[in-house]
């Protein structure tokens, strides 16, 4: 595990589409994971969602954003938070989660794909996939260790 002073190095960038959004997380994700329910298919348009977990205390955010909340496929609410001016959702917090604020990976884009492979600050890749019943059936992932339907 590390400790503070390390963490203080581990600091990363999100925003929106526009940049109007955006936040800054200090620190490890707690997680990295893929999901095919059918929130993260409707919110990326495409086949399943990469997302990576914070704890919310670890979690900075700066602009305006407005907010969206649905039922997931758990039967559980799902607040999203999204940019009001191009749309582009940055964050979200689970109701059975709320400690976590849940990023989509696709956000960190402009930082990550500048990153050297070696470097400190790439995100690691998803090690958990769930609701792979709701999986295309040409989706196959990589590395996954833990599986849940």
């Amino acid at each position: 595990m590390q400790n503070p002073i390390d963490d203080r190095k581990l600091v990363r960038t999100a925003s929106c589409n526009c940049g109007q959004l955006s936040l800054t997380t200090m620190g490890e994700p707690k997680r990295v994971s893929v999901c095919h329910c059918t929130a993260c298919q409707k919110r990326t348009g495409s086949a399943f969602g990469v997302q990576v977990r914070f704890p919310v205390e670890s979690v900075e955010f700066v602009g305006r954003s407005k907010s969206y909340r649905r039922i997931g496929d758990s039967g559980s609410s799902i607040c999203f938070h999204f940019c009001p001016d191009c749309g582009g959702t940055l964050w979200f917090i689970l109701d059975g989660a709320a400690t976590d604020v849940v990023i989509p990976m696709g956000n960190f884009a402009d930082e990550q794909a500048f990153l050297e492979e070696h470097s400190s600050l790439k995100l690691p890749s998803p090690k958990i996939a769930i609701y792979e019943e709701r999986a295309q059936p040409w989706v196959i992932l990589e590395g996954i260790e833990e599986r849940y339907s």
